[in-house]
């Protein structure tokens, strides 16, 4: 029997575990090789015995449940307890927008917020880089990161209330990889291009309304907008709040690494 000797000989992946702040996310293998085109899968790859899986993230072929509509693509989810149950199609956005809500789960889970941010850091002190699409983030981490401060990420960074961020494996540019380790935060600021590098104030309202307008809102963590806000009050209360103005320059670089010195 064919069919027999196929069953015996099938070969099954390794489920992936991926470190999210203090914990692990154990994904489907064929959701983390569908992701690999759009995240750094490798670099998040982890198995410290010292963390704990704090999510599982299944893959059905068939499941009704809430339906995610996102500018990544669609999926239905299932959240009950650790497991998250996915019903998606192929395709690299679709793997990234599992991986996305997984990590969401994980981070809410943890006390903390995702936002759509970058962060670099030096051995003891990161920044949070704040700002909409096209002001400059991924630019203003490889300037850092060619002054020798580690990238977290230059795209999504996972907040907490007691002022640490911990990167995730979620990229703007491909070349930006991030790291998963967590670090304290020094500043939090938002990003201004300019003419010459400057830290300058920024109100601490201002921070609020934009840090708010760029954390990731659904409903999979049910995490109220409310809860939300304390949140990354409390964050903001542990950083120095700022505006960075820089340009497209090595100067900006070695601005920021003078910073977190």
């Amino acid at each position: 029997n064919h069919r027999g000797e196929r069953s015996r000989h099938r070969v099954t992946l390794p489920w992936v575990n991926l470190a999210c702040a203090r914990g692990i996310i154990r994904v489907d293998p064929s959701i983390a090789e569908m992701a690999l085109p759009r995240v750094h899968i490798a670099a998040f790859q982890c198995n410290d015995a010292e963390r704990s899986t704090l999510l599982t993230v299944k893959r059905v072929s068939s499941l009704k449940g809430r339906h995610i509509d996102a500018p990544l693509g669609q999926c239905e989810i299932v959240l009950e307890g650790d497991t998250l149950t996915v019903q998606v199609g192929d395709g690299p956005f679709l793997g990234e927008l599992v991986l996305r809500l997984a990590f969401y789960v994980t981070v809410s889970r943890q006390g903390g917020v995702l936002i759509h941010s970058s962060s670099v850091a030096s051995s003891h002190a990161a920044l949070v880089a704040c700002g909409k699409s096209g002001d400059g983030k991924s630019t203003l981490s490889r300037l850092c990161t060619a002054h020798g401060l580690r990238l977290l990420t230059d795209e999504v960074v996972a907040l907490f209330p007691d002022g640490n961020v911990a990167g995730t494996p979620f990229r703007s540019d491909a070349d930006n990889v991030g790291s998963p380790e967590m670090v304290r935060a020094r500043f939090f600021v938002a990003l201004e291009k300019a003419d010459v590098e400057a830290l300058n104030s920024l109100a601490p309202v201002a921070a609020v309304q934009l840090a708010m307008s760029q954390c990731f809102d659904t409903e999979a963590a049910a995490i109220s907008t409310t809860e939300t806000r304390r949140r990354l009050l409390a964050f903001l209360s542990h950083v120095e709040v700022k505006t960075l103005s820089f340009r497209k320059h090595e100067d900006a670089g070695a601005f920021v690494a003078g910073l977190l010195e």
